[in-house]
């Protein structure tokens, strides 16, 4: 069976910027790879992804968080990788022998980031401090107090060693581990800030929030696009900064980009460039995470049984990390803009066809129930590949106009 590269999950550090991904791994829509399978797919992975030329993309120009198992560090495989792409993380499942020690030696030797996953506090793993930079911890296997025993040993041997922790899942745990001096976070803690009961938005983000409404709605025309971009100087500038960047003749004004691009195309630049700003202060994983799903669901919507509402596919993945962005629960955002019945529907979760297509959209990136992707790939005969093939090209263009 081919393996596949499915998904990343993103490692954010105490500011909550994002420092890289762990790249995931599934040989089906089920399941995921058995013990047996994870040098296979560690290699996999190099051949499939070409990994000179596609590694970078997929991860956005940060670094890959990839499992080495016992023969792909014997055999040296990490060296195929530029030691600026990858960090490599060695199992819990690793046999030590003096060959692996020496190979891991020699990684640290020629600068590569190396990082213990699963660390279980055996003292066998001691050997490989003096090469790691990174040691990762599972919370649902760790204590606070291990965390705080761990961290005065490493001070005690004076040794630079950054803590990671991943199933974060909570914003209260995430200030927790942030208190005891953990370095980098991973999990989905980030969708979940914490809602502050009857917080105003500000009247900039409000007044981005009805731009990016307004340029959707179904019955705008060229002109009145035009006029509503050249209302707002920083998104105007935005559109033609972005125009300018990706095309060969010299744009000037609003009227011309949207000439020029189309309105489909102008709307999807309105819609970045307000979510940009909006997203300004919140973890920049969560536009990020926006504008692939955004990809991903204007690909699938392609698919026959979602073209009647292809045209909100778009923003409507744009908009669904609204709340964890601004912090203020989805019905009030919804209650308050001025969006497609459609489109409101499907961020409050209600059962449309617009609901399932989000669900599609969200389902490699974000913890979803898997009985739901499997009924609606069912009910309307969707493919595993097409729905990651969607995802994948959409971390491609993602990388391509935003990096």
């Amino acid at each position: 069976m081919e393996l596949k590269f499915v998904a990343r999950q993103a490692i954010l550090d105490e500011q909550s910027t994002t420092i890289g991904y762990e790249l995931l791994f599934r040989d089906s829509l089920t399941n995921a790879f058995s013990e047996s399978n994870n040098d296979k797919a560690t290699s996999q992975v190099i051949i499939q992804n070409h990994l000179l030329g596609n590694l970078s993309q997929i991860c956005a120009g940060k670094k890959a968080f990839i499992n080495f198992h016992d023969n792909s560090i014997l055999q040296k495989f990490p060296l195929m990788f530029d030691k600026e792409m990858i960090v490599v993380e060695l199992l819990e499942t690793l046999n030590i022998s003096n060959e692996i020690i020496d190979v891991v030696a020699e990684l640290h030797q020629k600068g590569y980031t190396i990082a213990l996953d699963d660390y279980d506090f055996l003292p066998k793993w001691d050997v490989f401090f003096p090469y790691i930079s990174i040691i990762k911890l599972d919370l649902e296997e760790t204590s606070y107090s291990d965390i705080t025993q761990l961290k005065v040993k490493l001070d005690n041997l004076k040794l630079d060693i950054k803590l990671l922790v991943e199933r974060v899942e909570t914003f209260e745990q995430y200030q927790k581990l942030k208190s005891l001096g953990v370095n980098y976070f991973q999990g989905y803690y980030f969708h979940k800030p914490e809602l502050k009961s009857g917080k105003s938005i500000s009247p900039l983000k409000t007044n981005l929030l009805r731009l990016c409404a307004e340029v959707y709605k179904t019955d705008t025309e060229f002109n009145e696009i035009s006029k509503i971009v050249s209302q707002d100087v920083s998104v105007a500038s935005g559109i033609l900064k972005l125009v300018n960047s990706a095309g060969t003749v010299e744009i000037t004004s609003v009227k011309q980009a949207v000439s020029f691009l189309g309105l489909e195309k102008i709307k999807q630049y309105v819609a970045i460039i307000s979510m940009s700003q909006l997203s300004s202060d919140s973890p920049n994983e969560l536009f990020a995470e926006s504008l692939v799903r955004a990809k991903t669901m204007e690909s699938l919507s392609l698919l026959p049984p979602f073209q009647s509402i292809s045209h909100l596919g778009f923003i409507t993945g744009l908009l669904s990390n609204l709340d964890a962005i601004l912090q203020v629960e989805m019905k009030r955002l919804t209650n308050d803009l001025p969006i497609a019945p459609e489109i409101k529907q499907a961020l409050l979760g209600n059962e449309t066809l617009l609901t399932e297509l989000l669900v599609l959209g969200k389902y490699f990136e974000t913890k979803q129930p898997l009985d739901s992707v499997l009924t609606i790939m069912e009910k309307y005969d969707i493919s595993f590949d097409s729905v990651l093939d969607a995802y994948q090209d959409s971390l491609e263009w993602y990388s391509l106009t935003m990096c």
